[in-house]
């Protein structure tokens, strides 16, 4: 009879505590609270921007929102295009994200560069560290009726050349001499404010055809209607002489060129033919190229506005007060004259 209630007394409290611990779990949210991220793709927009007669630049921004209240991992988006017509991989390209808080929402944006003729499949895949968790898709067409950006109306009005500097450098024992050359670049817009242009300056040797060195420079807002200046500095030898190409870019294409020539060879001794037996004789320069380092910097429209010549403060010059002086001499001794008469 003991064991019997000893039985029962021991199904009791088992069944007391399943119990407890399914009012526990119901009540306060179980004995552990498990929190985890839930992304999801909340949209996809897609843009286009024709950047050549045959090419787009696609700009696929997605939306990825974390619906659980941890943060999520690592996210990368993978973005493929396919065409359409065979289903072939064109191009891809992936993009870090980074983590996303619990309640929020990212967006990213992923490039891509495709030839215009043609249709295209996205395919969008979502990794959260390293492993891919949601895929979407989207389809494309009609690129081949986007315009390039129409040609920025410019023009390069003149270019100017100046010696900045000389510098020598000791090669093997040799030592050579290097011009700086400060190229000033007059640009006149001649149509709306424009910008993102950039300017390629090559200074190409004469002789060999040889590109001596080169600079980017970007132009700037071109105001409309304005004539704009632009300073670039080229490094060439002493001695050679160099044509000065100019070209403008817009948008991954040329637009405009130029060219002028800076001649350096007669800054240096060199050898010529004379009469008809071909006696060569040396020549010596008149001139040095140091003579014609500017001892300033390239002019601006405010810097020739102060270097304009000082008119002279009005008075008398030194010969029209020797003149006065002398006259009123002549005036007393004449009175003198006259008062002794």
């Amino acid at each position: 009879m003991q064991e019997k209630r000893l039985a029962i007394t021991t199904v009791a409290v088992v069944f007391a505590f399943l119990v407890l611990i399914a009012l526990v779990a119901t009540i306060g949210g179980g004995l552990m609270s498990y929190e985890r991220s839930e992304i999801r793709i909340a949209d996809i927009d897609i843009s286009a921007e024709a950047t050549s007669i045959a090419d787009v630049m696609l700009n696929v921004t997605t939306y990825l929102d974390n619906g659980g209240s941890a943060k999520s991992g690592e996210i990368e988006i993978l973005v493929k295009a396919y065409d359409v017509d065979t289903n072939l991989l064109v191009t891809s390209n992936r993009t870090v994200l980074g983590e996303i808080r619990g309640r929020e929402t990212k967006s990213v944006n992923t490039y891509l560069k495709l030839p215009k003729s043609g249709s295209y499949r996205l395919q969008i895949v979502v990794f959260e560290d390293g492993k891919g968790i949601l895929r979407g898709e989207r389809k494309i067409y009609g690129l081949a009726r986007l315009e390039p950006p129409s040609a920025a109306k410019i023009s390069v009005r003149g270019l100017d050349f100046l010696i900045e500097a000389v510098e020598v450098e000791s090669r093997s024992g040799k030592e050579k001499e290097y011009a700086i050359v400060n190229t000033t670049l007059y640009i006149d817009n001649l149509g709306r404010d424009v910008s993102g242009l950039r300017a390629l300056i090559k200074a190409r040797e004469n002789e060999t055809r040889l590109i001596a060195d080169r600079v980017w420079k970007d132009l700037g807002v071109l105001k409309e209607g304005t004539t704009s200046l632009h300073y670039a500095g080229l490094r060439v030898l002493n001695g050679r002489d160099y044509i000065f190409e100019i070209q403008i870019w817009q948008s991954g294409r040329i637009i405009k060129e130029s060219s002028g020539r800076v001649m350096l060879s007669p800054f240096v001794n060199r050898t010529v033919v004379v009469e008809a037996r071909e006696k060569t004789v040396e020549i010596s320069p008149e001139a040095e190229i140091t003579d014609f380092i500017s001892p300033m910097p390239p002019a601006t429209p405010a810097a020739e506005k102060a270097r304009a010549p000082v008119p002279a403060a009005p008075g008398f010059e030194i010969p029209s007060i020797a003149l006065a002086l002398i006259a009123v001499i002549l005036f007393n001794k004449r009175g003198i004259k006259d008062g002794t008469r």
